[in-house]
């Protein structure tokens, strides 16, 4: 059996709709979640965002998430009920040898929490060559919820050192 031609774009219109089943965000009680980045050195920004939400990229489509890095974005999660959201940190470097080069020291993970209605969470880490972690914090409290993500790691170069930073509120 063969499909007539209009009947393949009324199938992906019908399972498009399928994804309207469910509320809009922005509609039930909900809370905000948003990405925080350091300037370190004006070439390298430490980025800390969240990547997706319940298995939902966040990241858009249409543009290139490298844009992105040191613009902090923010989304709304439902409140009330528990949340995966999948969370990255990393150091980027604009000079392109040595993004090339160079570590970016990442940490990536997934963090799950209850969000309270109203409120207002910010993804913080900390980006060194020998230790780098990745967490979510409540604004208000600058209590960590979920659990941190940390990745350790032998530095590339042992004669190197870094502080820690912790990266800046929303």
């Amino acid at each position: 059996m063969r499909l007539s031609a209009l009947s393949i774009p009324l199938f992906a219109l019908a399972l498009a709709g399928c994804g309207a089943l469910e509320p809009d965000v922005a509609t039930v009680p909900h809370a905000t979640i948003a990405g925080s980045h350091i300037d370190v050195d004006g070439d390298r920004f430490d980025t800390f965002r969240v990547l997706a939400i319940d298995g939902r990229n966040v990241l858009p489509i249409t543009d290139q998430p490298v844009k992105l890095i040191g613009h902090d974005a923010t989304n709304l999660v439902a409140a009330g009920h528990g949340v995966r959201v999948e969370v990255e940190g990393f150091a980027f470097y604009e000079n392109t040898g040595r993004r090339l080069f160079w570590s970016p020291m990442r940490a990536q993970g997934v963090v799950e929490f209850v969000p309270a209605v109203d409120a207002k969470y910010s993804v913080h880490g900390s980006v060194t060559p020998t230790l780098s972690s990745v967490w979510v914090e409540n604004d208000a409290t600058h209590e960590v919820v979920g659990s941190k993500i940390t990745v350790a790691r032998a530095p590339a170069d042992p004669a190197s050192t870094a502080s820690t930073l912790r990266s800046g509120g929303a």
